[in-house]
């Protein structure tokens, strides 16, 4: 773990710490840091999550107003202390340095890892994780080493939610995207639950008639942002996801969010599942039921709970979903490898 601790070091100095090291995701934020103290503008990746990763251009200056927003948020003060086990080939870990270097922060950098919880025989004031991350930290029992947990790159399970509750932790879901740099609304997961996702820095929202989340212009973003998204609008600044329109079974002409019907049966299979769309003659697509532990439950049992349009047709059990790096499923990927 490398500690840079930007209230009482520069960036040269931070390239010097770092360029004593050989190890690649180290040389990965060394040349982003580099690259950021002499470029205003920058390429980023995209996450993969529906597809092909695509580069898009960011200025400097959108990421410095996106490290503000986050760090007044948090109310994240010079000198705090954030933990960063992110890998900078996504948005989230250059965004973090970049927080860490406008708002002075004391940053302990630390290798990219699905299970971080080694690092954690300090308490920090703010860190970001994905969900498998977060997992690994409860099983440790070290999660009320943090103060603020910021959870992205993933939808948390219920299971998960309720055992962040057990600590005495400001955590939040985020939600993001790397055209917003990263999350532009935020869920309270403890204390005091709520489902709705709330935007945060005047960041505006609405839904097309596909039931799709778009994203109204602002300070980051210069035009309107569709997304894959399919919400419940609450209001201009409150949603709640649903799935993603990419994901969507046409079954029998009824389209069907399998995201909505993981979370109606999720209590009753205690291993890690998936709903996807296999073809089928008659009805174009059937739910099927992907896990990767052998179900202690019958379809019929399952069934039960769902609705006529619902109903689950088969299972299938796999030994390892194909994941993005930030721990998601590839819905299509799984897809592929189940019909060939």
């Amino acid at each position: 773990m490398i500690n840079l601790n930007f209230s009482n070091i520069g960036i040269d100095e931070a390239l010097s710490i770092l360029s004593s090291h050989n190890e690649k995701w180290i040389q990965e934020y060394h040349d982003f840091l580099f690259n950021y103290s002499k470029q205003e503008k920058f390429n980023v990746k995209t996450s993969g999550t529906t597809g092909k990763r695509k580069t898009i251009i960011v200025s400097k200056l959108q990421m410095k107003q996106s490290a503000t927003s986050t760090l007044n948020y948090f109310n994240l003060r010079e000198g705090n202390s954030t933990l960063l086990t992110l890998s900078c080939d996504f948005i989230a870990g250059k965004m973090m340095l970049v927080r860490a270097i406008e708002g002075k922060l004391n940053l302990f950098l630390a290798k990219p890892t699905s299970d971080p919880s080694n690092y954690f025989s300090r308490e920090y004031d703010f860190v970001p994780l994905v969900p498998m991350q977060v997992e690994s930290i409860i099983k440790s029992k070290k999660l009320n080493q943090i103060r603020n947990l910021l959870i992205g790159g993933g939808k948390l399970s219920k299971d998960i939610i309720q055992s962040i509750q057990q600590f005495n932790i400001k955590a939040y879901e985020s939600f993001a995207t790397t055209e917003t740099l990263t999350h532009f609304a935020l869920k309270r997961i403890c204390p005091d639950f709520n489902e709705w996702f709330k935007t945060i820095n005047g960041f505006e929202i609405d839904k097309n008639e596909k039931g799709e989340l778009v994203i109204k212009k602002n300070f980051i973003t210069n035009c309107e942002l569709i997304t894959n998204d399919l919400i419940e609008k609450k209001s201009d600044s409150e949603f709640k996801w649903l799935g993603r329109s990419d994901n969507v079974i046409n079954s029998g002409g009824i389209k069907l969010i399998p995201e909505e019907i993981e979370n109606k049966i999720s209590e009753l299979i205690p291993s890690e599942f998936v709903l996807i769309g296999m073809p089928d003659e008659k009805l174009g697509e059937r739910i099927a039921l992907v896990s990767k532990k052998p179900l202690r439950i019958t379809l019929d049992e399952i069934n039960a709970v769902l609705s006529r349009y619902e109903k689950i047709r088969v299972s299938y059990v796999v030994k390892r979903f194909p994941l993005t790096s930030s721990g998601k499923i590839k819905r299509k990927e799984l897809q592929k490898m189940l019909n060939a």
